[in-house]
């Protein structure tokens, strides 16, 4: 049922107000999403890097690993790095395939 009265002053300033207030808020969103999307795709360039570094440590100790084994022995050097013998075996074995 419409009316046919006129839309008064006040309620058309109430819209109004309504409308800037839902699109102020649509905007505070997208600019909150922006950053969230800036601040992720950040953190996962930062993890990346760090993997690369852990991945570069991990290699130069298992090199300092294989490079034991050959100056003392597998038994002799697992005992003095504190690490299982099946560990210099690995590292061991992992070098000689990188090797080839």
């Amino acid at each position: 049922m419409s009316s046919k009265a006129p839309v008064s002053l006040a309620a058309r300033e109430r819209l109004r107000d309504h409308q800037a207030a839902a699109a102020k808020a649509v905007g505070a969103h997208s600019a909150a999403l922006a950053r969230l999307k800036a601040v992720t795709s950040r953190r996962a360039e930062v993890l990346a890097a760090q993997d690369c570094l852990v991945a570069a440590a991990n290699a130069e100790v298992a090199a300092a690993v294989v490079t034991a084994a050959k100056v003392m022995g597998a038994d002799e050097a697992a005992a003095l790095l504190d690490v299982s013998k099946a560990e210099v075996r690995r590292a061991t074995k992992a070098a000689q395939v990188a090797g080839n």
